[in-house]
C-alpha cells in the first residue's frame, strides 16, 4: 500500500513541479535585461518563489502520510536532477578538451 501512496505522489506532484522548471527557466530564456544583475534578480526571485511553493505543497503532502510525502519530494527533484545531468554531460567533454 505504501507503493501506491508514493506513486500517488508523484504523479500528484509531477506536473506542478515540470510547470515550475519551465517557468524559472523562461526567467532567463530568451529574455534581454539591461544589465547581469536585473537577470540574476529575475532569476533568483523565481528560484525563491519555487521554493516557497515547494515548501507548502511538502507541508500539505505531509497530511497523507510518509510515503505520499517522499512521492512528491521525488517529483520536486526529478526536474532539478535532470537539469544537472545535462549541465554535467555538457561540463564533462569541454573539461576533457581544455585538459588536453
Amino acid at each position: 500500500m505504501k507503493e501506491f501512496f508514493f506513486s500517488a505522489g508523484v504523479l500528484a506532484v509531477l506536473p506542478v513541479s515540470l510547470l515550475f522548471q519551465r517557468w524559472l527557466e523562461r526567467s532567463v530564456e530568451g529574455v534581454r535585461y539591461p544589465s547581469a544583475v536585473k537577470a540574476y534578480n529575475a532569476f533568483l526571485a523565481r528560484a525563491l518563489l519555487r521554493m516557497g511553493a515547494s515548501l507548502v505543497i511538502l507541508v500539505l503532502a505531509s497530511a497523507r502520510g510518509p510515503a505520499f510525502l517522499l512521492g512528491a519530494l521525488a517529483a520536486l527533484l526529478l526536474p532539478m536532477l535532470a537539469y544537472f545531468a545535462e549541465a554535467v554531460a555538457l561540463l564533462v567533454p569541454s573539461l576533457k578538451r581544455s585538459q588536453s
